[in-house]
């Protein structure tokens, strides 16, 4: 019962963040999605008292339900098949431009939990927050509300207390900069023609919903008769499977000695991947894989990913986080300018005709999730012309480079490790993995910059179309 109270409590806030997006400027204008809108309004209301009114409805409940929803979401992503991409400019660059956009954040990750550390070793003093909290920030920005939850989870059952919380508040303040910094910037850009593909916001984009004569994409296809088993009842069954598979997996992990048993026990995202995986191999050997469809699965990962992001938001509790508020919005400033920092300075190096999109791909991605990065790219490419969006589906390959860090600070919450010592091997690793980028040739010169109009990507490629479309932006209303 609590968690259905919990459940129709997001979705009334969604409804509300839907009608505030249509009706405020300042929200339509600059994309921020009802979720976020929701995730908000949502800590304003949890921490005003809802508890008390539905004593059950409570942060820890919250984030129990991040937790789960986390975990389905990537079961749903494993059982989603990804065709291969049609007209990306050949396999060998969408598997360059995957390789570098992976690194570049592979190195945020690592850059982030060091900057983490270091400010509050800085500014945390007279609130007597320990520098370990500070090393949380990485796995809110770069990874998200859900990694935040995990791992925070995981922290405080080696006796880190209040890891989740101040986890989320990371998680939630990213957010916040991915769009309101990021949007911004993508509009800039496309005032300097940096987009080829860019072209007018339209009214349904703004507005977040469409009109009835503009209803005309499909939520998948049915794939079993509705008399014997729904469809999207079947999918559900398929996702339950991968989630009591996923328990099995985390049961053997906790086999494994010392921290890693129980990092990788406690990784029921990565566990629940695993096992979504092992569903599909056993469907396709049984030759019945065609009844999963990807598009029905996707907009499943979508509910999943809209409703994790607002339980994220409501599982803040302000009174835990506000005796360390000034550290964390201080660690939360200097991350948000260095990571848009390194995706600019890198981004621009790639090598392509679509530098400009990877770049706010990456720093979406690296301030909240992969939806916030991909929300970013579409507004500088709504047609998908350029391969970016399938560049960052496969950059999850070369991320898992970002392991050895993960465990490090694993190591250091599980006491195996000195905090400095987490702090050293983090800046080796930072270094190692610009190293990398350079030793494989990930950069090179620059495609675009900020600093003159209508430079275009290699070789100075403007355009007459990005001009054109630069016009039509300043002419839209």
């Amino acid at each position: 019962m609590p968690a259905l109270f919990a459940l129709s409590a997001i979705g009334v806030l969604c409804c509300v963040g839907m009608a505030l997006r249509r009706w405020i400027p300042f929200l339509r204008n600059n994309l921020v999605p009802a979720t976020v809108i929701a995730g908000f309004l949502g800590t304003l209301v949890m921490n005003a008292g809802l508890p008390r009114l539905v004593p059950d409805l409570n942060a820890e409940l919250m984030a129990g339900i991040t937790a789960q929803l986390f975990t389905l979401a990537f079961i749903s992503i494993g059982l989603t098949h990804t065709p291969r991409s049609a007209g990306t400019g050949g396999g060998s660059g969408l598997l360059r431009g995957s390789w570098a956009m992976g690194l570049t954040w592979t190195l945020l990750f690592s850059l982030q939990a060091l900057l983490g550390f270091l400010v509050v070793v800085a500014v945390g003093g007279p609130f007597d927050m320990d520098p370990m909290y500070g090393l949380l920030a990485a796995f809110a920005f770069a990874q998200g509300p859900g990694q935040a939850v995990t791992f925070g989870a995981i922290f405080e059952q080696q006796g880190w207390e209040g890891a989740v919380p101040v986890a989320l508040a990371f998680a939630a303040v990213g957010f916040a900069m991915s769009f309101l910094i990021g949007v911004p910037l993508a509009k800039w850009g496309m005032r300097l023609g940096l987009g080829r593909h860019s072209a007018p916001l339209g009214d349904s984009v703004r507005r977040g919903y469409y009109p009835r004569e503009e209803q005309r994409e499909t939520m998948g296809r049915v794939t079993t008769f509705p008399g014997n088993f729904e469809t999207l009842g079947f999918h559900f069954a398929l996702m339950g499977i991968a989630y009591l598979g996923a328990h099995g997996i985390s049961w053997l992990f906790a086999f494994l000695p010392g921290f890693l048993g129980t990092t990788m026990s406690g990784l029921m995202f990565f566990n629940g991947l695993l096992a979504a995986l092992i569903v599909r191999w056993v469907l396709g050997r049984l030759r019945v894989g065609h009844l999963l469809d990807s598009q029905l699965q996707g907009k499943i990962t979508g509910f999943t990913s809209d409703y994790l992001v607002v339980a994220s938001f409501m599982a803040v509790q302000l009174a835990v986080v506000a005796e360390w508020l000034v550290p964390i919005l201080v660690a939360c400033a200097v991350l948000t300018v260095v990571t848009l920092a390194v995706s600019y300075l890198i981004g621009q190096r790639y090598g392509s005709d679509h530098d400009f999109e990877r770049t706010m791909g990456i720093y979406g991605t690296a301030t909240g999730t992969t939806p916030t990065g991909l929300t970013l790219v579409r507004i500088i490419d709504p047609r998908l012309k350029t391969p970016t969006m399938a560049e960052m589906g496969l950059m999850n390959l070369p991320e898992m480079l970002y392991i050895p860090a993960m465990l490090t600070i694993a190591a250091g919450f599980a006491g195996s490790l000195g905090s400095w010592a987490v702090a050293g091997i983090l800046a080796a690793l930072t270094v190692g993995y610009f190293v990398l980028m350079l030793v494989t040739r990930s950069m090179g010169r620059r495609t675009f910059s900020f600093s003159r109009k209508r430079n275009g990507p290699v070789g100075g490629a403007g355009g007459s179309d990005s001009g054109r479309l630069e016009g039509e932006f300043r002419q839209s209303p």
